[in-house]
Order: structure tokens, then sequence, then C-alpha cells
């Protein structure tokens, strides 16, 4: 009984979102236009795409955070500057999708929009670098995959763009995806910590 309770399949609390709802909503979105020759706010610029855009940034906003901050609760993590890098990316990351995106009209609208998506993911790496560095002195073997998984997510965004040149639709896919894997991913890990003998 014990053995068949280790091989079960591990499931996260938000595994309903981090597997299908947010990347498959992305994609969705993504695959309106080229991958690689625009990006998601010039693809939901104009017309009904506009609401389809602002729902995905609030329902992504919203789970980055609350996931996150479960993460923490997982870690036992209670320092607030992590916390409030946390609440700034969802909250960048919903204010991003309500300006629309017009240069031509509105430049400056334009460059807030994309300055607040440009950091939304940004200041959430350096929320998970706080948190790795506070769960890594309980035990750095533990966390180490979880240091390089995040420089290889990181390199391979960072290659990306500048292959491309400015952000488009595939950059913006390989960051939410890879930052819903990834938290599962720290989620996995922390409940091994928490319960030693169940193998997830």
């Amino acid at each position: 009984m014990e053995q068949e309770k280790r091989r079960q399949r591990f499931r996260g609390k938000y595994d309903g979102f981090t597997l299908f709802l947010v990347p498959g909503l992305t994609l969705c979105l993504a695959s309106l236009e080229s991958w690689f020759g625009t990006n998601l706010s010039v693809v939901c610029s104009s017309g009904g795409l506009r609401l389809c855009f602002a729902l995905w940034g609030i329902l992504a906003g919203t789970y980055y955070i609350c996931y996150t901050l479960y993460l923490f609760r997982l870690g036992n993590y209670r320092q607030g500057a992590a916390k409030g890098l946390v609440l700034a990316a969802g909250a960048f990351l919903m204010t991003a999708v309500l300006i629309p995106y017009k240069p031509d009209l509105n430049p400056e609208a334009a460059f807030l929009h994309v300055a607040l998506a440009f950091l939304a993911p940004v200041l959430l790496a350096g929320a998970l670098t706080l948190f790795l560095r506070f769960v890594s002195c309980r035990s750095r073997r533990q966390f180490r995959k979880a240091w390089q998984l995040m420089w290889y997510l990181e390199g391979g965004a960072l290659s990306v763009f500048l292959t491309a040149g400015f952000i488009n639709s595939f950059l913006e896919l390989y960051v939410v995806t890879g930052l819903c894997g990834y938290l599962r991913y720290l989620e996995r890990l922390l409940q091994r910590g928490i319960s030693p003998s169940r193998s997830w």
C-alpha cells in the first residue's frame, strides 16, 4: 500500500491553471499570427481581442500572485520584500494589459504598456531568487537543480530576445509557460521537504 502511494502522480494545487488554462490561453493568442514576427500586444491591440487580452492578463497576474505566495507559505518564507515584488509583478502585468497598445496614436501609453509588461516577469524572477536563497539555506542539495533551472530559463529568454531583437509572441509564450512549469517544480520540491517519506 505504501509503495502504491509513493508511485502516485504528483498533483499540484494549481494544476488546472498551470498545465492547461494559463499556457493554453497564451498559446491560443500567440497562434493568431506569427510567433516570431509579432507579439501579443500587437495581435490583441484592436477589436474584440482587446477584451480577451485583458482577461488573459488579469488571469495570469492573479495566478502568479496566488501560486507564488502559496509557495512562500509552504517554505515558511515571511520576508516582506519578496512578497512586495510578487504583488508588484502581478499588478504590473494586469495594468499593462489594460493600457491600449497603439504606438502611433499614443506612444506614451504604448511605452508604459511595454515597460510594465517587461518588468512583471523580471520582478517575479527577483522574488523567486530571494525565496530560493532562503530555502537553500536549509538544504542546498535539494534546491541545486532549482537554481540551475532558473538560470537555464533566464538564459533561454535572453537568447530568444537577443536573436529576435524584440519581444515576440514566442518569447512571451516561453516566459509564461516556463514560469508555470517552474512554479510547479518548486511546489514539488517543497512538498518533498514537508513530507520526506513521500515520493512524488
